[in-house]
């Protein structure tokens, strides 16, 4: 396997999307509230600036809208909110987000982490406590919401304290889930209509099968294997779920891995 660096340097990388349409991958750095899109084709780069809002700066994820053309939902600190971004925009465009949802007002000090869409469409995205070291981040001051096409966003999960990797099966039954600083991958039940999960337990505690690094933002391939990324660990490692067994380990010239994703032909 080749690992190549195709774009430049950023402060804290995540959220990586691969648009097929426009053969580009997006991506943010956090901490400078920063949208990234690289287009595979052309070798060309464009960034965005969103500005910040009074819940923070941080843009921590990017997703389309379905049939909104130019429209995606970013988080601004503990808001997520609606961008327009056209293909022909200048270069470090500056833009300010249309809010859609604030939330966790008792802990003013949380940001939005890591976030995905179900197979339904609906945004999955959690939050994380204050930290500026992921070992000293406020412990369970966060939690797992939605926001389905009506806009309406609900509350999963609390007591979370940095909340991060998610993905789904191919038969929409299943849900997968890190919450970093417990070190370990969980699974779910996974209602496809409702969004609705249940049943909780280990798929893996990392630090007990020898792998001491802080696991971080997860992808799911065809044949249903994980692909964890690896803060601290300057790996990506592939977890068979069913056994919880590692069944590789691809080594990175990076120490922070935030997150992982399938893309390009």
């Amino acid at each position: 396997m080749e690992v190549k660096e195709i774009c430049p340097p950023v402060e804290l990388g995540e959220g990586p999307y691969w648009c097929e349409e426009q053969s580009a991958l997006y991506y943010v750095d956090i901490t400078q509230g920063n949208v990234h899109r690289y287009f595979t084709k052309t070798n060309t780069r464009q960034t965005l600036h969103v500005e910040p809002t009074e819940s923070g700066g941080s843009v921590s994820l990017v997703v389309p809208v379905k049939g909104r053309g130019n429209d995606f939902i970013v988080s601004i600190g503990r808001s997520l909110g609606l961008v327009n971004w056209p293909l022909d925009a200048p270069d470090h465009h500056i833009t300010k987000a249309q809010i859609l949802h604030t939330v966790d007002s008792a802990s003013p000090s949380n940001r939005f982490n890591d976030g995905k869409c179900d197979p339904q469409g609906r945004l999955w995205a959690g939050t994380m406590g204050k930290g500026d070291d992921p070992d000293e981040t406020q412990r369970e001051k966060g939690s797992l919401f939605y926001l389905d096409s009506r806009n309406q966003l609900t509350h999963w999960i609390t007591k979370v304290t940095i909340s991060n990797g998610m993905a789904w099966s191919q038969d929409r039954k299943t849900f997968y889930y890190i919450d970093s600083l417990t070190y370990c991958l969980d699974t779910f039940d996974y209602e496809d209509d409702s969004g609705k999960i249940s049943n909780r337990r280990l798929v893996i505690d990392f630090k007990k099968a020898g792998i001491p690094e802080m696991p971080d933002g997860m992808t799911i391939d065809v044949e249903g294997n994980l692909w964890v990324a690896f803060f601290f660990g300057s790996k990506v490692v592939c977890i068979e779920p069913g056994s919880g067994h590692v069944l590789r380990e691809v080594r990175l010239p990076a120490q922070n891995i935030t997150s992982v994703c399938w893309g390009d032909e």
